[in-house]
């Protein structure tokens, strides 16, 4: 099979293209800066059956060229501008990646490789304003977002149904809820208690960590997990279906931030900095993945424990070097 990935040096990306190259799928992709690139040594195999292609999907022309020349027959759209306090900064620049880079993807699709399939990746995010009478969340709830990058990640997904119902492209939609593990940017919130725990430890950071909100409780699943059911939703998810992606068990922040203190090994008191908590947030977001797990017989199979454990390993790993600036985010 022959695969295009959007956002092939991101987070998520970077997983999903060893998933693919594991098994033995030809893959293609875009990335914004060839020095990200960089990431995919992550990958076991060789390399990409051809050069990663460096386009911003804001670029119509550019990104209906890539996909032109790679011909594939799923394409995963993960690439966007991911960091929710990035969106809230500048909510112009989240709906010209998210949503405007949606549309000229599936255009490109539907002039270049009309047969493929695209998978594309939404948010939780879009959910927003959940009643606790509707835990856990599925599928049917209504798109109530409270943030710019929720509000643009909702109007990729119109824009992807309505390209699937008037112009016929087969489209599979997901909304993966909040995922973790090796390689995440450290200022997203696991990793950021990773690389600050591993400080202390090191004896690098006073035993006081500076946080946000703790109270939240949110749905996590490891990442790779994650692309685990972004490639099942490729083989076997129902054109124009939306699915959940999620573990459905919630955890508080403060739990994590317990569980990877316990794995570091260390105890820490707790600041709360005005700056990190984000405004609307909602108190409880779970999920359920009952759609996806009917329909692809996916289900979670990485242990809390064993992505805790990974997530200190990789922060251990980069501690010695601070992350490039323009790393992407998911």
């Amino acid at each position: 099979m022959r695969a295009f990935v959007t956002g092939l040096d991101g987070f998520a990306g970077a997983h999903l293209a060893a998933l693919l190259l594991g098994r033995g799928w030809a893959l293609h992709g875009t990335v914004r800066r060839p020095q990200r690139l960089a990431r995919l040594a992550l990958l076991p195999a060789p390399g990409l059956a051809a050069p990663a292609q460096v386009v911003a999907v804001g670029a119509a022309a550019a990104v209906a060229a890539a996909v032109a020349a790679a011909q594939p027959e799923v394409l995963f759209h993960l690439a966007g501008l991911t960091f929710v306090p990035d969106a809230a900064a500048d909510p112009g620049a989240a709906f010209r990646v998210n949503a405007l880079g949606t549309l000229h993807v599936l255009a490109a699709v539907h002039r270049h490789a009309p047969g493929c399939r695209v998978v594309l990746v939404g948010s939780a995010d879009a959910y927003g304003a959940v009643e606790a009478a509707a835990l856990p969340v599925r599928e049917a709830c209504p798109l109530r977002p409270l943030s710019a990058y929720g509000s643009s990640k909702a109007a990729a997904e119109l824009v992807a149904e309505q390209w699937q119902r008037s112009m016929g492209l087969d489209v599979v939609r997901l909304r993966p809820f909040n995922h973790t593990g090796p390689g995440q940017r450290p200022d997203f919130v696991c990793a950021d208690f990773a690389r600050q725990l591993v400080a202390v430890a090191r004896g690098a950071q006073p035993a006081r960590l500076r946080v946000g909100d703790l109270a939240p409780v949110r749905d996590f699943t490891d990442v790779r997990d994650v692309v685990a059911a972004y490639l099942a939703a490729a083989e076997r998810g129902a054109s124009g279906a939306v699915y959940n992606v999620c573990s459905g068990v919630g955890r508080s922040i403060r739990s994590v931030l317990d569980d990877l203190a316990a794995a570091v090994g260390v105890t820490v008191e707790v600041d709360i900095d005005p700056a990190r908590v984000r405004p609307n947030r909602v108190p409880r977001l779970v999920g359920s993945a009952e759609a996806l797990h009917t329909a692809t017989g996916w289900a979670p199979t990485i242990a809390w424990a064993q992505t805790v454990a990974d997530l200190v390993r990789s922060a251990a790993g980069a501690t010695t070097a601070a992350p490039p600036a323009d790393a992407a985010r998911r």
